[in-house]
């Protein structure tokens, strides 16, 4: 009995643990770096560095000489030559060969050389594409997070707008009863009620894609995620803090991986071109190799009487051959120029490449430049008509407290300035992303 109320005690404290880091809030620290250690793409591709990483292991060994040792074990049956009788008998024996050898390429035209500098480039451009990947996904990280709070703000702001409107409702519903108001004011602002539930419901529903959004990202396999609402984002701070176009640029060619895998192509490609041209060199290969073997019907030469033992007969048939082999080159059917010409072709459009990745980093960095422009000029507007639809909310309340206006022209008050309200979180959430994504360009750290 003990020892069950103790399992289940153990049971329910594991549940509890459980549930406690499954509620833990989440940084957007915490979320980049637990995808970056999770996602199953990056595995892959760190999986395609540790192959490459490995070619280039083998491509310095390729230098080394090769030494191979053989052996083959035969047994005959029927009509075989004795060496002793000097005449084919039906008898049944055994025979034995072994040899070792080993061969080194001297020469050939320098492309183990070439080939373990177009590995390491390889490998170099490899690790560059991880980071491309890496950095792909904490921006798509902080998109997601970022929509997380703007429709948690969203949702908040709804709620409250609902909750003013259910006091109007209580408190037209009291005029109504005291004869001071009509009906149909309690039923329009019951109507705006449930339009905004509505409303609640949709940023509810936003809020919740946007987070399993981001927990297929992360690769999070938790039923609940609770984000960290950091302290408020001075979104006109961070605008003012906004560099030239030239300088985000001049940055982002320095570091990011776009331009360090192009480039480490570029070399690769240079190597190639560098190899293809070592088969119009000749290729000198020097090799050694000693061979023995062993026949049972061997007699011995000095007492044909005697055993031959394999020892002997290994000794006695002992081979040793050293040789020296030139390759020349004369004509292989164009191959080799074509190949070269190839690779020259392969180079150029790696150049290409380069230039391409360049203009598309300057493109990228215009765009968001331009949009964080345009973002903060849509915040300040959108700050400007909140102000403006605060007052006008505020001066429409007063006069239907008052009797003054039917609830009609209290909703429409109340529909500008949660349009308003709307406006600005959009705004400024826009905002703040462009300027995410430009820091990111300039190297800063991805953290609000």
């Amino acid at each position: 009995m003990i020892r069950k109320t103790l399992f289940t005690l153990q049971i329910v404290l594991l549940a509890l643990l459980l549930n406690a880091q499954d509620q833990k809030e989440w940084s957007l620290e915490n979320c980049v770096s637990f995808a970056l250690e999770n996602n199953l793409g990056l595995k892959n591709q760190n999986l395609t560095v540790s192959m490459l990483t490995n070619n280039n292991t083998m491509a310095k060994y390729n230098r080394l000489p090769g030494v191979n040792a053989s052996t083959s074990f035969q047994r005959q049956f029927g009509q075989t030559f004795n060496q002793a009788k000097l005449a084919f008998v039906d008898e049944s024996k055994n025979q034995l060969n072994a040899s070792i050898r080993a061969n080194a390429t001297v020469f050939n035209g320098f492309r183990y050389k070439h080939d373990i500098q177009k590995s390491e480039y390889d490998v170099e451009a490899a690790r560059a594409d991880l980071d491309i990947q890496a950095n792909d996904l904490a921006l798509n990280i902080v998109n997601y997070y970022l929509q997380i709070l703007y429709n948690r703000e969203q949702l908040n702001s709804a709620e409250i707008q609902l909750e003013v409107t259910n006091k109007q409702i209580e408190r037209t519903e009291a005029l109504v009863s005291a004869g001071s108001s009509a009906k149909g004011d309690v039923l329009e602002l019951k109507a705006q009620a449930a339009n905004e539930k509505a409303q609640i419901t949709n940023y509810a529903n936003l809020e919740r894609q946007a987070r399993i959004s981001l927990k297929q990202s992360m690769n999070y396999s938790g039923e609940a995620m609770e984000v960290l609402n950091p302290e408020t984002i001075n979104a006109d701070s961070l605008y003012l803090q906004l560099p030239p176009i030239n300088d985000v640029y001049l940055s982002a060619l320095e570091h990011l991986p776009e331009l360090k895998a192009a480039r480490a192509r570029i070399e690769s490609r240079i190597e190639s071109i560098d190899i293809a041209k070592s088969d119009y060199y000749p290729t000198l290969d020097v090799g050694a190799s000693l061979s023995t073997f062993y026949d049972q019907s061997y007699p011995d030469p000095e007492d044909p009487a005697s055993s031959y033992t394999f020892f002997e007969q290994a000794g006695d048939f002992r081979t040793a051959v050293a040789y020296v082999s030139l390759s020349i080159p004369i004509f292989n059917k164009m191959q080799v120029k074509y190949n070269v010409q190839n690779a020259q072709i392969n180079y150029e459009m790696a150049q290409t490449d380069e230039l391409i990745v360049q203009q598309n980093i300057f493109k990228t960095i215009e765009s968001a430049h331009s949009d964080a422009q345009s973002a903060h000029r849509s915040f300040a507007a959108a700050k400007e008509s909140l102000a403006a639809s605060e007052e006008s909310f505020r001066y429409a309340e007063q006069r239907f407290n008052a009797g003054l206006i039917n609830s009609v022209d209290y909703n429409l008050a109340k529909s500008n300035l949660s349009k308003a309200q709307v406006a600005v979180l959009n705004a400024r959430y826009e905002l703040i992303f462009k300027i995410k994504i430009l820091d990111f360009y300039m190297g800063k750290p991805l953290n609000l």
